[in-house]
């Protein structure tokens, strides 16, 4: 579904004021706990997506890749790689394509990695905080983003992908959102919370694993729905927006979003002014 630019209400202000109450709520989670769940989970990541979702995960990560447009020769960054589980599903698809994946987590890239020799294909590994890409302006033709955001900031680091990208450029972007109907957001994350508490339990989680329980439910809960990320999209200066959603009312969506062409010297909209 494109989204129509008369069909954008929120502005600057509004997304601003977003990501300041999340990283009012999260933020000292986001910098000591979550580092510490992805330190525990690499060997196991995948196999717990697929049990915590009912085996839903494997359908929206097919949908999601089945979603993105590829070319031989594209040089495309996925950001917040993991375990390269994205990244190695894209190389089959296309096998032409420059792959870069950058993650702050040494220890989900550092398994990513073996899988990639395993399957004999090669990705360039970067750690780095992905709010401050250490890439130049212009540098990918396609940007992924999958199963991440809502443990990010989006005003940092939706602005970087916008920078990073070529004009003209894509940027293709899957996770689990807001459910629009307050229903079914009360019976999903009710289910999230059974689910990723059994998950634990099941896979031996380490403790700060465990202590992450109600945060995975509560930054849903947090989070954008599937038109509210559209119109932050938006907001951050992508155009040809377009969101699909999978099962269950939207709780899962799927965003394809372009880099228009910029005159020289154009600045980035969510750039602070000097």
């Amino acid at each position: 579904m494109a989204i129509a630019p008369w069909a954008m209400p929120h502005d600057q202000h509004w997304f601003r004021r977003r990501e300041g109450l999340r990283r009012e709520r999260f933020g000292q989670i986001w910098a000591d706990a979550v580092p510490k769940v992805f330190e525990d989970v690499p060997t196991y990541y995948r196999k717990g997506n697929i049990v915590a979702s009912l085996g839903l995960w494997e359908l929206w990560v097919w949908q999601f890749v089945r979603s993105i447009r590829l070319e031989a020769g594209n040089r495309v960054l996925d950001v917040a790689a993991g375990t390269n589980d994205l990244g190695l599903r894209l190389l089959r698809k296309q096998p032409r394509i420059e792959l870069t994946a950058i993650d702050r987590s040494r220890e989900m890239q550092a398994y990513g990695q073996v899988l990639a020799r395993r399957a004999g294909l090669r990705i360039r590994s970067v750690i780095h905080d992905v709010h401050r890409l250490p890439f130049p302006d212009h540098s990918f033709d396609v940007v992924t983003l999958q199963a991440a955001s809502r443990h990010l900031q989006l005003d940092k680091v939706l602005p970087e992908i916008l920078r990073v990208l070529e004009p003209g450029g894509m940027f293709y972007h899957c996770d689990m959102l807001k459910p629009t109907s307050p229903a079914l957001e009360w019976l999903y994350l009710r289910f999230l919370r059974l689910s990723v508490a059994w998950t634990a339990s099941l896979f031996g989680s380490s403790d700060a694993s465990r202590r992450c329980v109600s945060y995975f439910s509560d930054a849903i809960q947090a989070f954008y729905t599937p038109a509210e990320l559209s119109e932050v999209l938006a907001v951050c200066g992508f155009t040809q927006i377009r969101c699909s959603t999978s099962v269950w009312g939207g709780m899962v969506g799927f965003h394809a979003a372009r880099k228009p062409a910029r005159c020289p010297g154009t600045a980035d909209p969510m750039r602070p002014r000097p």
